[in-house]
């Protein structure tokens, strides 16, 4: 540092910063997330799928209910649920193209139609809602039956 600059520090800084800089703010930017809620249907599906992941992997077990089949089957139904669930393709995009960022430093997917859309977004969604579930943490690595029925307890909770 030279002998003509002067170092700022803390409201100082702050307040030079936002003076050049009036978009700047230090708090981490708004994301999508807390505006979207886990929709009944992405819960719905994980109930009906979860005792076939009985002896699986917890870690696994989003990959399999999410990832390993399509949630929606065609362009017409992925229309339907977006405005069943009062999402515009828009909001969608931007959570998922947020989550490919936050997930892989990157956005990977374009959309191309509403089937695509409609997938990735049930796939973010499941991962939200099985990795945030109460019970995730105290489930053993190789799922039970009482794990399971421990998970369809907590999931049914959330469709209250």
């Amino acid at each position: 540092m030279s002998n003509f600059t002067k170092e700022l520090k803390g409201k100082e800084k702050e307040d030079y910063i936002s003076s050049r800089f009036p978009n700047y703010n230090q708090q981490e930017k708004p994301t999508l997330k807390p505006k979207i809620i886990i929709k009944e249907d992405i819960i719905n599906h994980a109930i009906e799928l979860i005792n076939d992941y009985i002896d699986t992997e917890k870690d696994d077990l989003h990959h399999h209910l999410y990832n390993e089949d399509y949630f929606i089957v065609g362009y017409y139904k992925a229309t339907q649920w977006l405005e069943k669930n009062n999402i515009n393709q828009f909001e969608a995009i931007g959570f998922c193209n947020e989550m490919e960022k936050e997930h892989f430093g990157e956005i990977q997917t374009t959309f191309e139609d509403n089937e695509k859309l409609v997938n990735h977004f049930a796939y973010w969604q499941g991962q939200e809602l099985i990795y945030n579930l109460d019970c995730y943490n105290d489930l053993n690595n190789l799922l039970t039956k009482k794990d399971i029925k421990t998970i369809i307890k907590e999931l049914n909770k959330l469709l209250k």
